[in-house]
């Protein structure tokens, strides 16, 4: 592990985001000191954080101390100067210039910046390009002339330089005097951005991209092939699919990728880092115990698997392993969905305590596996996977009860419910429902959201794409409810007490966001946002769902 020496003068160090997103990195570990002058020594940190607020009583860099940190560096060590650590130290020339940074530097206003990466060094790796901060920043006219910038921005028609990596000595530093308000912290970026600086800092350099195979291409393969081939840090290296059109359509798509037939030949596939595996539900364990098994690292679709013993089973052998598990819950990233939950997480609707959750329509199900109960687990292994996934992380506490019903009356040619419905009662009295028909002829919203101040409702949109004939005669085809994003809209409990109704403004989804983070966590050990555990959770309540309805609705106990 790496020894990571944070200094700062924050009065609740612990819980400052960038703290905490290094505590979250496994390859790090952090302590913290409440100034230079508790510092005994520098040698035993791999890499010095300075996080210093000069808006903070702080200790002063004693000439000393200075000299010491400086050797430090020039002897090896790692240092990272964020926050307003330059203006703490400004009185130490020999120090700063030293790091590049003695002359030629502006503090703006607290205003908001916008941060643009430079893309020539692989710290910046899968970062959006640009983003932006509410802060109070350090710009710099040029950065030293050994020196490779990292981020830029542009302030009063110039361009600046906002963060930059440099040798001194044997050491690395890297300069990013940014964060020096609280608020800038929370831009998922810059928190990355930081956390990858402290890896640069200790001699860390990305690794060869992943090379990544993917079993069964399907309807989602040129999806996944997409992604990975937009992702700095991974390449799409081999599909293997039993049908030869498909391999064909691979190899028109992505003209550089190899195919098989056989996922043997993956998992005998040295060259092989990373599989992300896309065949029918039933298939997904044992399929992904061979390739653990074979030292790869599984993406999986959802549904992760089809019982708990399989996720237990898979969760423990990728840990034995020390292979990355993870499930393609793509949609958590669903513009509505983080509408919702950032709106839910700021307060303005209250505690949580009913939620209503709807997928569906009156149409006949599809003759693919997804309509075959005993191949695809059931109906609510499909969209139940996406929706009770939501659900989870939006009412994260524990799940007590699962009550489950399922219909089968119209569409009989298909194994799969017609119609299934799923109650779910949390530790602390929440109550959430999901519906998912095929034979509803009437729509309900898609979500109805009760809280103790406040209510959130999101309907569908029923949109028709418009073209002409060549005769110049109108066509119009409608979208399924679930191809259109829905109006969602929030209502509040004013003082007056009368509701007042808002739209929200859906954000835009970040690009590739899945696949950026698993790039991210075999490279720089950035915590997986979907989770083994969590995708079990929601395995968890899919089997006793469909055991409850096997069984009349019975309450099915369980503790998750």
């Amino acid at each position: 592990m790496i020894p990571v020496l944070v200094v700062t003068n924050d009065p609740a160090p612990e819980r400052h985001p960038l703290v905490q997103g290094l505590r979250a990195l496994p390859a790090l570990a952090v302590q913290i000191a409440p100034g230079m002058d508790a510092v005994n020594r520098f040698d035993s940190a791999g890499v010095v954080v300075a996080l210093l607020d000069p808006a903070h009583p702080y200790a002063p860099l004693v000439s000393g101390r200075a000299a010491q940190l400086l050797a430090h560096v020039r002897a090896g060590g790692g240092l990272v100067i964020a926050g307003g650590t330059l203006s703490a130290w400004k009185e130490h020339h020999e120090l700063l210039s030293a790091l590049g940074c003695s002359v030629g530097w502006q503090v703006t206003p607290r205003c908001e910046i916008i941060a643009e990466t430079t893309e020539r060094d692989p710290l910046t790796r899968r970062l959006d390009a640009s983003f932006a901060i509410d802060d109070q920043v350090a710009l710099f006219d040029d950065a030293p002339e050994d020196a490779v910038p990292l981020l830029i921005t542009s302030w009063r028609y110039r361009p600046f330089t906002l963060a930059y990596r440099l040798t001194v000595g044997a050491g690395t530093v890297i300069v990013m005097p940014m964060g020096q308000a609280l608020a800038a912290w929370g831009q998922p970026n810059l928190v990355q951005f930081a956390a990858r600086a402290v890896g640069a800092a200790a001699g860390q350099r990305e690794d060869k991209p992943i090379n990544v195979a993917m079993i069964g291409y399907g309807a989602i393969g040129r999806e996944h092939g997409t992604a990975i081939s937009h992702v700095a840090g991974l390449h799409y290296a081999l599909v293997c699919d039993r049908m030869a059109l498909r391999l064909a359509e691979a190899r028109t798509v992505f003209p550089a990728v190899r195919t098989c037939a056989n996922p043997v030949d993956v998992a005998n596939d040295d060259a092989i880092d990373a599989v992300i595996i896309s065949t029918p539900p039933n298939s997904h364990a044992a399929i992904a115990e061979q390739m653990l098994r074979a030292g790869k690292h599984v993406i999986l679709e959802k549904p992760f698997c089809l019982t708990h013993r399989e996720a237990d089973h898979l969760i423990e052998l990728a840990a034995k392993q020390g292979r990355a598990l993870t499930v393609y819950q793509c949609r958590r990233w669903d513009p509505d969905y983080l509408a919702i939950k950032e709106t839910i997480a700021s307060g303005t609707i209250g505690d949580i305590f009913y939620l209503e959750a709807f997928i569906g329509g009156f149409a006949h199900p599809c003759h693919y596996w997804h309509s075959d109960a005993d191949i695809s687990g059931g109906a609510i292994y499909d969209w139940g996977s996406h929706y009770l996934d939501w659900i989870l992380n939006l009412v994260p506490d524990a799940v007590t009860q699962v009550r489950g019903t399922e219909h089968k009356r119209v569409w009989h040619d298909v194994t799969n419910a017609d119609h299934t419905n799923v109650h779910l009662q949390f530790a602390d009295g929440q109550e959430a429902v999901l519906v998912q028909s095929d034979i509803a002829a009437a729509l309900k919203p898609k979500w109805y959201i009760l809280g103790t101040r406040g209510a959130i409702v999101a309907e569908w949109r029923h949109t028709a794409v418009a073209s002409r004939k060549w005769s110049g005669d109108l066509i119009e085809e409608r979208l399924a409810p679930s191809e259109a994003l829905p109006v969602v809209t929030v209502h509040e409990r004013g003082a007056n007490g009368k509701v007042h109704a808002r739209t929200l403004a859906l954000p835009e989804p970040p690009p590739f966001a899945f696949h950026r983070n698993f790039a991210d966590h075999l490279h720089n050990g950035t915590p997986l946002a979907v989770t083994p555990e969590s995708a079990r959770r929601n395995v968890v309540v899919m089997e006793a769902a469909r055991r409850s309805a096997a069984e009349n609705g019975a309450s099915i106990a369980v503790s998750i």
